[in-house]
């Protein structure tokens, strides 16, 4: 998103310039308010009844040959006894193949945009499937600053994919200037 003070979004820029852009971002809601709120309440308070108002589009869903989720680290897994984003996507009957891991690192709302581009990429794919001239869709909770989901599909790009769209509950939210 625009600050007040941008013509441009500067995290696309910054991403252009250090990342293969991903084609389509589909996000259901702006990370602000109410959502900010149910969001915070699902993820760390275990409130799962609010992944119901997560639902995803089935239409877009369907082209993808693939869904991928963003993975969650065991710990963090362990301290919120769900995964926040294939829950949504069980509770939806929707298939998708988990082929990544992550090492443990500081939650990411709690760096600044510099921080967060300081960090060394922590993602691993996990298990080796054909993926050549496939359409992929990542799935997560945020966007952000577009990393954590440019991490993730860099991973991917190496494998001759067709196209890489990513799907967020929501998108927003601002930690700072690079």
């Amino acid at each position: 998103m625009l600050s007040s003070e941008e013509n441009e979004c500067l995290d696309c820029l910054w991403l252009s310039n250090r990342y293969q852009l991903i084609n389509q971002l589909y996000t259901i809601y702006d990370y602000q308010g109410l959502i900010k709120e149910l969001m915070h309440q699902y993820k760390f308070m275990g409130d799962v009844a609010i992944a119901q108002i997560f639902q995803l589009p089935k239409n877009i869903l369907k082209q993808y040959d693939y869904i991928i989720p963003a993975p969650i680290h065991p710990n963090k897994l362990a301290t919120r006894t769900f995964d926040h984003v294939t829950f949504v996507l069980d509770i939806q009957n929707v298939n998708y193949i988990q082929i990544f891991e992550t090492e443990l690192r500081q939650k990411q709302s709690d760096l600044t945009k510099k921080q967060r581009s300081l960090q060394l990429d922590p993602f691993r794919i996990n298990q080796e499937i054909e993926l050549e001239n496939k359409c992929i869709l990542l799935v997560d909770d945020i966007y952000t600053t577009g990393l954590t989901i440019h991490q993730l599909a860099e991973l991917l790009f190496i494998r001759k994919i067709r196209k890489i769209d990513t799907l967020t509950f929501a998108r927003g939210g601002n930690n700072g200037k690079i």
